[in-house]
């Protein structure tokens, strides 16, 4: 209570001006408390780009013709830094604002450790995302600059070209093979892959899951003298700068890491094999008209052959006899076999100067009953570009060439595997099984296809399931002069029309469609051909247990 007497004024005036003073003094130790702080811990940072140590940038990624296919930009990530903050709450909502998905309890930790000056938030930040976090106006945000890796095309040559970490360092594809040279910034890595055709192939088989309902596929382009890769695609494609939310099924590369039995294009090879051996000439017959039992196997044609009691060699191709192939097969015995195989690179070993493919699954016992069912490419898994490879030999004269992933060639790393003359008598076996046999649908007019049909039946744990498939088309183009092997491979296609799901209908379909727009691109000249072609074929039935198709 006021004494009596005393105005209001003369009570509270001067405690007035002593908590003004107080107040001032208070701000003025914070003030000043805070200088201190900042002298002893560092500078305030918020909101201050902070530079990085700096290191040369990586390489870019080009295709044989320089088109960009990898490159590395400046860009912006987000860090806080925790001592410059004074109210978490309202940073943590800021940031919240523009990253609704991040866990505020996360943040909230983050900010709590005032001893800390630094913590990643979120790294590669786009530019509407750093424009609104600026406008925040809150305090104790960094914005970092740093590389950040891009692909410039999107999903082309996802597969070959893999991706790095957010870091920068290589973890798949190139980006891991090559992740030394690109480090270095010196120069671009120059692969052989051809973007135009890389585009086609890829095109090609997004139109075949378009016409065919499948799980997965894969294709390859080689130049048969320099084993240059023109192209290499697995399907469904990965996005590399999308490379955090895909999933482990998206990046498989079916190219080069999965591992399949690929059936009946394995006939060409069982063919020159018994060629090379001295144990078959062009002209002997056998007689497929029944089944026949090597081993443990009955090997069984899933049709009968026309004059199925004296076929040759070009017929079971043609035709696609599991007998006649066996029967070949046993011919030069399973040494002989093996030893032909493990010289076309199909028995493991094989190193190039760019991303491995995966070891084979080869018979654990090569017997009597291994190589019956390997001479129609059953009981034997390869990687598709292990396989793509060994056709190279039939379009240079024999030499088995290993596929090359870096420009210029100048040293194809080869092996001779056959004669040049058996080459050629396979190489006109192969032209005549797309003219006149199971590859008709295959034959791109006027580039002169020479090919094999492969449909195997998939193995599971209860033996092989005829109602899941792996339909395949080896090809050389053109047979004339050839220069170029392309592989597809399709895994569990099965026509949305109704037709049967063998290789001639599915994919010697897409391997046509392939060469037919990709060879003008591979500066391939059309050939003249005098004679015309039969018309396409739908379908031959399907294989029954160990049996192939096509």
């Amino acid at each position: 209570m006021r004494a009596m007497g005393a105005s209001y004024e003369d009570v509270w005036g001067p405690r007035r001006g002593r908590i003004v003073a107080v107040a001032l003094a208070l701000v003025f130790t914070v003030i000043v408390g805070r200088s201190a702080y900042v002298a002893f811990n560092g500078p305030d940072r918020s909101a201050v780009p902070v530079a990085k140590e700096e290191v040369a940038r990586r390489a870019d990624i080009v295709d044989r013709r320089g088109e960009l296919l990898a490159t590395t930009v400046q860009g912006v990530s987000l860090a806080v830094d925790p001592s410059a903050i004074w109210d978490s709450r309202e940073v943590v909502a800021g940031i919240r604002s523009v990253f609704p998905e991040m866990r505020e309890d996360a943040l909230t930790a983050m900010m709590a450790d005032k001893k800390r000056q630094f913590a990643w938030v979120k790294r590669e930040v786009g530019e509407e995302q750093v424009k609104a976090l600026k406008e925040l106006g809150v305090e104790g945000l960094l914005f970092v600059e740093e590389p950040q890796r891009l692909y410039p095309n999107g999903k082309l040559a996802g597969h070959l070209l893999g991706y790095t970490n957010i870091d920068g360092d290589g973890l798949e594809g190139a980006e891991r093979v090559f992740d030394a040279q690109l480090r270095k910034g010196e120069g671009p890595v120059r692969l052989t892959v051809d973007a135009s055709v890389q585009f086609v192939l890829e095109e090609e088989l997004d139109r075949a899951f378009a016409d065919f309902d499948m799980k997965g596929a894969a294709g390859i382009v080689l130049d048969t003298h320099t084993g240059a890769v023109r192209a290499v695609a697995s399907w469904p494609a990965m996005n590399p700068s999308l490379r955090g939310v895909q999933s482990d099924d998206l990046k498989t590369n079916r190219a080069m890491n999965s591992r399949m039995e690929l059936g009946s294009i394995y006939k060409p090879l069982t063919v020159a094999a018994a060629l090379e051996g001295g144990v078959l000439q062009t002209q002997d017959t056998f007689d497929v008209s029944r089944p026949v039992k090597i081993g443990a196997v009955t090997v069984r044609d899933p049709h009968l052959l026309k004059n199925a009691s004296a076929v040759t060699a070009r017929d079971i191709l043609a035709e696609s006899s599991n007998i006649g192939s066996a029967l070949i097969a046993q011919r030069l015995g399973a040494d002989g076999q093996k030893a032909f195989l493990g010289k076309l690179g199909l028995l493991g070993g094989q190193t190039t100067d760019g991303p491995q493919w995966a070891s084979p699954l080869t018979p654990a016992r090569w017997d009597a009953t291994a190589m019956a069912t390997v001479a129609y490419g059953h009981g034997i898994s390869v990687a598709p570009m292990a396989f793509a490879a060994t056709f190279t030999a039939f379009g240079n004269g024999g030499a088995y060439v290993t596929p090359s992933f870096i420009e210029p060639v100048e040293s194809p790393k080869t092996a001779r595997v056959m004669s040049g003359a058996t080459a050629q008598s396979v190489l006109d076996m192969m032209r005549y099984t797309v003219t006149n046999g199971s590859g008709r649908n295959a034959d791109a007019r006027g580039y002169e296809v020479a090919g094999k049909t492969g449909t195997a039946e998939k193995p599971t744990a209860n033996g092989y399931d005829p109602d899941r498939n792996i339909t395949s088309f080896a090809a050389i183009f053109p047979a004339s002069r050839p220069q170029f092997v392309v592989l597809v491979v399709l895994d569990e296609a099965q026509p949305r029309t109704g037709e049967q799901r063998t290789a001639a209908v599915t994919a010697a379909t897409i391997a046509g469609n392939v060469i037919t727009r990709a060879a003008p691109l591979l500066d391939v000249q059309p050939v003249l051909e005098a004679t015309a072609t039969s018309a396409p074929v739908s379908a031959i039935s399907g294989n029954r247990g160990e049996a192939d198709a096509q």
